[in-house]
């Protein structure tokens, strides 16, 4: 198999929907294919996706599906996929491996995550966009305005699809329509300030999730947060989000610190079995006097444990099948609005990334693998841990530190848009 190396609140107890390709009729059910499916994570054709309102056809939800819920090719296609992977001895360069894709790869990808699968629309698809657009004013708008959160995370979906129309030159003419919604969605900074929501809310019915939430709880409250130069992953003016890393060694806080410190030495650390680290990222909205807000929705919560050091092997039961361990929660915009608890990633879900410039089809094992890992690494002394290379000059953040820098970039990256004369 041919293959490429890698490029390198408000209240949260709220009741808004979705696009799937309008030919599709909706059906009752599971919205994705199970665990040990051949598709598992992927959407079911034909499910119901109302995240913003119970009426199918209230035009949020006609933007959600547009958006996020799209038939598409991929450009690679991961090895690690069941279809791909043939079942036997675990190759080195498992994570690395991908082939083009074909025609025969086609998928729907999306749904309530955080991936979004839209790289341009059609003219068909560009006037039902439009419509919805225009209709998400009046009562519908307010409706949503009196729900902060849903707010929030709607004005981040359409800004999201400005930033992808940005990155792939497609739809210039699409950009005012956009931009007027984000800005009619727009809540006083103050009440932004104010609006709380996270993975926690709720997740008492997720078992699932306890593990990692518990140590993004614990984390938070006796780790250390880390500044550190992010790559774009971790961009705001790219992703419209905040993020913040803590870590927390086993000999505690004082001992992470002087890991953290060691690291920015450039020193060869080595960093301790045990060691856990958590990613929390949330929304940076436009408030309606046009500054960026470092919002207190929270919409991901990323684990990850090194649980040891061992061969790389199809038996390890972590996540990178050599020692690293990761748990994935998600806000879901439709759980938030019922109620419901959130979203857990399994390991072999798939989802079609755009991580590196290209849609990639892979499953999260294989994404997270990419940059944290201890076998077939230059770093395996970093147990998995890319914030503490030296040139990534870790160091303890101040309190604020990150919303600050997120909204900064935020507001650049809106300011170069509103200035654009596309």
């Amino acid at each position: 198999m041919a293959h490429r190396p890698i490029l390198a609140v408000a209240a949260c107890t709220l009741p808004l929907a979705a696009a799937l390709p309008t030919l599709q009729r909706e059906t009752a059910g599971p919205r994705r294919h199970p665990t040990g499916h051949a598709d598992a994570g992927l959407p079911v054709p034909g499910a119901s996706w109302r995240p913003y309102d119970d009426a199918v056809d209230h035009p949020a939800n006609r933007f959600f599906r547009l958006a996020y819920l799209v038939e598409v090719t991929p450009h690679d296609v991961g090895w690690a996929l069941p279809r791909e992977d043939g079942g036997g001895a675990l190759p080195e360069d498992w994570m690395l491996r991908w082939r083009d894709g074909g025609d025969g790869d086609a998928r729907l990808f999306g749904g309530d995550g955080r991936q979004l699968p839209r790289e341009g629309f059609t003219a068909d698809e560009a006037r039902e966009l439009r419509a919805a657009l225009r209709a998400i004013d009046g009562d519908a708008l307010e409706a949503l305005r009196a729900r902060p959160a849903l707010a929030v995370l709607l004005q981040h979906d359409v800004l999201r699809v400005l930033v992808r129309l940005g990155a792939t030159g497609e739809n210039a003419d699409l950009v005012p329509a956009l931009v007027a919604t984000a800005r009619r969605l727009a809540l006083p900074e103050e009440t932004l300030r104010d609006t709380r929501c996270s993975p926690h809310e709720h997740a008492e019915g997720v078992p699932e999730a306890a593990e990692a939430l518990a140590t993004g709880a614990e984390l938070r409250s006796e780790g250390v947060e880390v500044q550190r130069r992010s790559t774009r992953l971790f961009d705001a003016s790219r992703t419209l989000l905040w993020s913040r890393v803590w870590l927390l060694a086993p000999g505690g806080a004082e001992a992470t610190r002087d890991l953290v410190r060691r690291a920015r030495a450039g020193e060869r650390i080595e960093v301790p079995i045990g060691t856990r680290g958590v990613l929390v990222q949330g929304v940076v909205a436009l408030a309606s006097n046009g500054a960026a807000v470092a919002t207190g929705v929270e919409v991901e919560v990323r684990a990850q444990w090194l649980r040891g050091r061992g061969e790389r092997s199809r038996d390890d039961p972590t996540t990178s099948r050599d020692g690293v361990d990761f748990e994935i929660v998600q806000l879901e915009r439709e759980g938030l609005r019922r109620g419901a608890g959130p979203r857990v990633i399994d390991d072999d879900d798939q989802d079609l990334f755009r991580d590196y410039g290209t849609l990639k089809h892979t499953t999260y094992r294989a994404q997270c693998s990419l940059c944290h890992r201890t076998t077939r690494t230059p770093e395996p002394h970093l147990g998995g841990f890319p914030v503490l290379r030296a040139h990534a000059k870790p160091r303890p953040a101040a309190p604020g530190e990150r919303e600050r820098l997120a909204e900064e970039q935020v507001a650049a990256w809106f300011t170069g848009l509103e200035g654009d004369d596309r």
